[in-house]
């Protein structure tokens, strides 16, 4: 643009010294017509821009980590002029997202669109803002340039793999254990365990009909109890800039947020397998249980976001939920390191029988492995994971 500038000026410095050296109809008239091209310019370039739409769609926007979307923007030109120099800047808003963009520098026809499409993959699980960060209009001489207003954002949501984990070290409920801390006891509908007659409560889902044909009256089927157990899962979600973890680098931190959602779903998958009812606890659901089957905890642990708040505030959301004496067998603690608040949160837990795991992504150096040596001498698994899960 610059350039186009300096050469313009120059041209109408030409024809000024050519209109007083050589007055003529024909130099004027150059003249004339040079200092009015930058108008013409703006207003036909002015028209372009209010009828050139932009339009754009993922193929996919819900990703497992690792796979590969498509992301295609469609750009047309209404108007009877071409658009004579258009350039679209893409953003990604994080490093942990990989694509093939590159800035486009196009020229539409009228009424004539082009398409482009371009592959999307993310090293992480997260939620990502994807599309065009700026669209740039430039007139014909190349003088002027505009910003064309473009609010339009994607959101790509990227979920966590679900791995083989070593089986945890969780109480699982055993026959005489009625008493048992948080014993839930449900019926199995796939084992019949007697027959009965039929009672107003119950379901059509209970009725023999078969027994019911046989002796003339309605049967019902007695289904064999079994028992479960709930482990409830506290997750820190706080911000990874903050405490330990000032240094870390957005990449980094969203290595670490990737790797603590799934040693979670993955753990969470493992406790349903073996029968398990699950309940999750995480700022900014309040001290409000989530608890459902693998698929549907799945799901709200993909939505989970971490949070603009300090390991403070994940302090405070332990020691509520301390004080709320959750009814649960087992309590798995999913955290960044194990500090102060975490271990005097665990020992409180532990004193209520529950039977505590502590889940966490500290390097060595910054956690004291006295403090994670007191804690499984007190009966409290510590178990580190690594960035890669």
């Amino acid at each position: 643009m610059a350039r186009n500038r300096i050469t313009y000026i120059f041209a109408v410095v030409v024809l000024l010294v050519l209109v007083y050296s050589y007055e003529a109809n024909m130099t004027y008239v150059a003249l004339y017509t040079v200092l009015a091209l930058p108008l013409l310019s703006l207003v036909l370039t002015l028209i372009s821009r209010r009828h050139f739409l932009v339009f754009e769609h993922l193929t996919s926007n819900d990703i497992l980590k690792g796979e590969e979307t498509q992301y295609v923007i469609s750009l047309k030109n209404n108007s009877f002029m071409p658009a004579a120099s258009v350039r679209i800047q893409f953003k990604a808003n994080s490093q942990a997202v990989v694509a093939d963009f590159s800035d486009q520098f196009i020229s539409i026809a009228p009424y004539k669109s082009q398409d482009a499409a371009f592959t999307i993959t993310a090293k992480y699980r997260g939620h990502y803002e994807i599309g065009i960060a700026d669209i740039v209009l430039y007139d014909f001489l190349g003088l002027f340039k505009f910003n064309q207003p473009h609010k339009g954002t994607l959101l790509l949501t990227v979920r966590p793999h679900v791995v083989a984990l070593d089986p945890l070290p969780l109480i699982v409920a055993q026959e005489g254990t009625e008493n048992m801390k948080s014993s839930t006891f449900e019926e199995d509908y796939a084992i019949i365990s007697d027959l009965r007659k039929y009672r107003p409560t119950d379901g059509y889902k209970k009725v023999h009909w078969k027994a019911t044909a046989k002796k003339n009256e309605l049967i019902s089927k007695n289904f064999q109890k079994t028992k479960r157990n709930t482990t409830a899962f506290i997750i820190e979600n706080s911000g990874m800039l903050y405490g330990s973890f000032q240094e870390v680098k957005p990449e980094a931190a969203s290595a670490l947020e990737d790797a603590m959602m799934q040693a979670t779903v993955s753990a969470i998958a493992q406790c349903v397998a073996r029968y398990n009812l699950c309940a999750l606890y995480y700022m900014g659901s309040g001290l409000q249980e989530y608890s459902g089957d693998a698929a549907y905890l799945y799901e709200v642990a993909c939505d989970i976001r971490f949070k603009n708040a300090s390991t403070l505030d994940f302090e405070n959301y332990l020691s509520s939920y301390t004080q709320m004496q959750v009814d649960a067998e087992n309590v798995i603690m999913i955290v960044k390191e194990i500090t102060t608040a975490v271990s005097k949160a665990a020992q409180i837990l532990a004193l209520f029988g529950n039977n505590v795991v502590i889940k966490y992504f500290s390097h060595s150096s910054w956690q004291p492995q006295d403090v994670v040596i007191e804690l499984m001498n007190k009966g409290i698994h510590c178990i580190r994971v690594d960035n890669e899960g």
